[in-house]
């Protein structure tokens, strides 16, 4: 449901706004206790989240991200980690479901709107350990239905959105002055929606702020 993405450095610096670290962290805290965890990063991207999960402790990590490109060296390399899948979080929850796979910690970080459903929020479950958790953040404002320009300047630089809202799909087109722009497609999840589909495999609990909330989901 998404048009391929750039690299990640590229991506870096076209989606300049959002690129930061605060969520990082207060999604490792959700996931915590960390040390001598074994993590699977959905949706890793250029994997900050991993990476830092590794400084507290995680034991090793399985990373997947459907886009090769938006994959760091770091986490290419990195000792710790123990698999590197390049395709959809679907297909590879089919395939650890029929493997066995346990995990402590499940994340996704900006990512769960691709993929989120029914069929993989219990498959998610299905490949967690007694007592896991899942933690991942998501925007809690529905978008309008009205394509909404938002026009900005961020470090000497002009950028563009564009986004609006067709049926449950949302559209986004990010631009900046000479770059190539980027538009991709995801589901829009009510908080009510999300509670439904997670409640019959996790205790679900929503930190929320001004325009995305943060979910712990611990395993029954």
């Amino acid at each position: 449901m998404t048009g391929e993405y750039p690299d990640h450095q590229t991506y870096k610096e076209l989606y300049r706004k959002y690129y930061g670290g605060r969520d990082v962290g207060e999604l490792l805290g959700l996931l915590g206790p960390l040390h001598d965890m074994r993590l699977l990063d959905l949706c890793t991207g250029e994997g900050q989240l991993t990476l830092k999960a590794f400084e507290k402790g995680v034991r090793e990590a399985v990373v997947v991200d459907r886009e090769r490109r938006m994959i760091s060296l770091a986490i290419l390399s990195h000792e710790k980690v123990w698999g590197v899948h390049v395709e959809s979080v679907h297909h590879v929850l089919v395939d650890f479901c029929a493997r066995g796979e346990s995990f402590d910690r499940v994340a996704c970080r900006q990512g769960v709107n691709y993929w989120l459903n029914k069929e993989t929020a219990r498959m998610v479950a299905d490949v967690m350990a007694p007592g896991g958790v899942f933690a991942f953040n998501t925007f809690n404002r529905k978008p309008s239905e009205k394509p909404r320009v938002l026009q900005y300047e961020l470090e000497g630089h002009s950028f563009v959105e564009v986004s609006w809202l067709v049926g449950d799909i949302v559209h986004h087109l990010q631009a900046r002055e000479g770059m190539v722009p980027h538009q991709t497609s995801f589901r829009w999840f009510s908080p009510e929606s999300l509670r439904e589909m997670l409640k019959p495999y996790f205790v679900v609990i929503e930190i929320r702020h001004e325009k995305t909330s943060l979910y712990r989901c611990e395993k029954r």
